[in-house]
């Protein structure tokens, strides 16, 4: 729970107290199960705690895009709660075996009667994730905007690498990586082979270098 960047500056002992004020329900999800379903009205902030969950958006013609994978210590659901829809855009999906906490998105938001310094800091955190959420969701956008399936993996990659030569995982499969970058799958393999001919990058699975 300490690595949820939900609760920063939030000590053990007030993390304590503040979930005895928001009331968290603890969830376990098999693959596949759904945890939102796009037309429903979202009424919570979840936190991963373990496994992966997916949120994909579905196209009136049944096509679905990968928006994001969650991860554990990560939140989701929370700008759709504070930005008050009645019907989520989108669904959230269990990827794998996943146990999820949810917060009552009313009563994060009404400190309690006590008016708890810690429980201030829960919402100043949450809009604070909020911000970064959209600044992802803009660098997305400019992703999938660029014309070759070459730049979009480059500029994707670019943001997650911790250094030129370093290692680092994605948390996504070829498949899902397609999805996420809107291309074929067939032309992403392709263009991942060539890049690794061309010397721009070394990959295994999910593990990537860039050069």
């Amino acid at each position: 729970m300490k690595s949820v960047s939900l609760f920063d500056g939030i000590d053990a002992a007030e993390l304590e107290l503040l979930l005895a004020c928001v009331g968290p329900v603890i969830k376990r999800a098999a693959k596949g199960d759904i945890l939102l379903l796009a037309g429903e009205k979202p009424d919570f902030v979840g936190i991963a705690l373990a496994g992966q969950l997916h949120i994909i958006c579905e196209d009136y013609d049944g096509n679905r895009s990968l928006l994001a994978a969650v991860g554990p210590g990560d939140i989701f659901a929370e700008a759709l709660c504070c930005a008050g829809v009645a019907q989520s855009p989108v669904s959230i999906i269990a990827n794998a075996g996943s146990t999820v906490m949810q917060l009552g998105f009313a009563r994060i938001l009404g400190t309690c009667g006590r008016a708890c310094a810690f429980h201030t800091k829960l919402i100043a955190n949450m809009l604070g994730l909020i911000a970064r959420k959209n600044l992802m969701l803009q660098s997305r956008m400019e992703i999938v905007g660029m014309k070759s399936v070459r730049a979009r993996v480059t500029r994707y990659l670019e943001s997650l690498a911790p250094g030129r030569g370093k290692e680092f995982a994605i948390p996504f499969n070829r498949g899902e990586l397609a999805d996420f970058l809107c291309v074929e799958r067939s032309a992403l393999s392709h263009e991942l082979a060539r890049m690794k001919k061309d010397g721009l990058l070394e990959y295994r699975k999910n593990i990537f270098a860039l050069n």
